[in-house]
């Protein structure tokens, strides 16, 4: 980074208004901090922009954190500064800036208080040792706080006075909004990156979990079913009711371990989605419910369905999901259970409707939760893992899904899926 000769007469500096003087720059940085969604470009620009006209051997953007009393350095162009580091948050106690902070008021640092200033904050050495002279530090202050410290160094000795000291100031206001907007978007950014590896790592280890556990359980039952098959009606009534808990035990258990299993494979073992006849997926989740639909007299019907984008395992889940639900949540005596799909824009939006038991609308966001049941086992058996798994599913294939019901009069559930476009030939 150069240093630019200022082109301004000094006669001129003294007479004409700052903010009239430098209109043009002041709207340009503007532009500037809005021209892209990548900060470090847009600091670039800054910089190149800012420097023209307050001349800087470096140029960084702090970055402050009142609540926390904490700082990093997010931006710097010029030379380095030893042990300077980007992106670490440090105490703000001690720093050069504190002070800067703590009043919301500019500072320059030069020969006439270098001493004074480096007994306080001792780092200072660090930018001494790289031949700096002159320190600028100015605030940047949305709605009273101050967000971020603009610092302009140089290896000038005593290289800024109060007139790039109140060029600086309306730098800083001028880019405050953008300043704190950059930051708050980043820290969203860094929010939802490890949100995402904060899931990532629950599904691994619910599918590790669960998956670990199978052969222990598979082992438990087994040997409490050789008992009960050994011994019930051998021993007393007290110990056929223990082998009968024992028993309903790990088959409740073995069944909470396979909806788990179902749900993190969701994300982990899914396939890619591409064109899918979702017919033929509902009609592999009817044969896998065939048994289940008989015992029940149960009667399932639908329209013609159509193609969509999706991974034909995890329709036919989703499918088998709902359409068992329809089935066992129903007192009709004959549980009706229709399939439906119209096209809305790019999705193909299907129904799933009953004339089952309903759901209270008071707890359609309680339904989708993991492990959360409306029943106690002894009315309906299940794990309250199933419609978990179809929300995920459906959101895995950019849909939405949502209940329509009320208590006693049956219940439909709407999902979408995106819909397969048929390109012409020739187009």
């Amino acid at each position: 980074m150069t240093e630019p000769d200022r082109p301004r007469n000094e006669a001129e500096r003294d007479s004409t208004p700052i903010e009239i003087e430098f209109a043009p720059l002041l709207a340009q940085l503007g532009r500037i901090m809005t021209s892209s969604e990548n900060i470090d470009e847009v600091y670039d620009r800054f910089t190149e922009a800012v420097t023209s006209v307050i001349p800087a051997d470096r140029l960084s953007i702090v970055v402050v954190d009142s609540d926390a009393w904490q700082s990093k350095a997010r931006y710097y162009a010029g030379i380095d500064v030893p042990l300077a580091t980007l992106d670490a948050w440090r105490p703000l106690d001690g720093q050069v800036i504190e002070t800067v902070v703590r009043s919301q008021q500019p500072q320059i640092v030069d020969e006439s208080n270098v001493a004074a200033v480096l007994a306080q904050s001792p780092r200072l050495q660090d930018g001494i040792a790289a031949g700096l002279r002159t320190w600028m530090d100015v605030p940047v202050i949305l709605e009273q706080t101050v967000v971020a410290v603009m610092r302009f160094m140089s290896r000038t000795p005593n290289a800024y006075d109060a007139r790039d000291e109140e060029l600086a100031v309306l730098i800083a206001a001028q880019i405050a909004g953008a300043v704190a907007n950059a930051q708050s978007i980043e820290s969203l950014l860094a929010t939802q990156a490890e949100l995402a590896r904060s899931n990532e790592e629950l599904e691994q280890f619910a599918y590790v979990a669960s998956h670990d556990l199978q052969e222990p359980l598979r082992m438990v039952a087994s040997y409490v079913g050789l008992l009960e098959r050994r011994y019930r009606g051998r021993l007393d009534s007290d110990a056929d009711d223990f082998i009968e808990f024992a028993v309903d035990g790990a088959r409740r258990m073995q069944a909470l371990l396979n909806g788990l299993l179902d749900l993190s494979r969701v994300g982990t073992r899914g396939r890619d989605l591409e064109p899918t006849e979702s017919q033929a997926a509902l009609s592999d989740a009817l044969i896998n419910l065939e048994q289940a639909i008989a015992d029940a007299g149960a009667e399932v019907s639908h329209e013609p369905l159509p193609a969509v984008q999706g991974d034909r395992m995890q329709l036919t889940q989703l499918f088998q999901n709902l359409v068992s639900n329809a089935v066992k949540f129903n007192t009709s005596g004959k549980p009706r259970v229709a399939v439906t799909a119209i096209r809305s824009g790019s999705m193909w939006e299907f129904t799933v409707a009953d004339n089952g038991i309903g759901i209270d609308p008071a707890h359609f966001d309680r339904i989708f939760q993991v492990f959360q049941r409306l029943h106690t086992r002894d009315v309906y058996e299940g794990t309250g893992i199933g419609l978990s798994v179809c929300r995920k599913i459906v959101e895995r294939h950019g849909g939405t899904i949502q209940p329509e019901s009320a208590k006693g009069q049956g219940t439909t559930f709407r999902f979408t899926l995106k819909a397969v476009e048929v390109v012409s030939v020739g187009s």
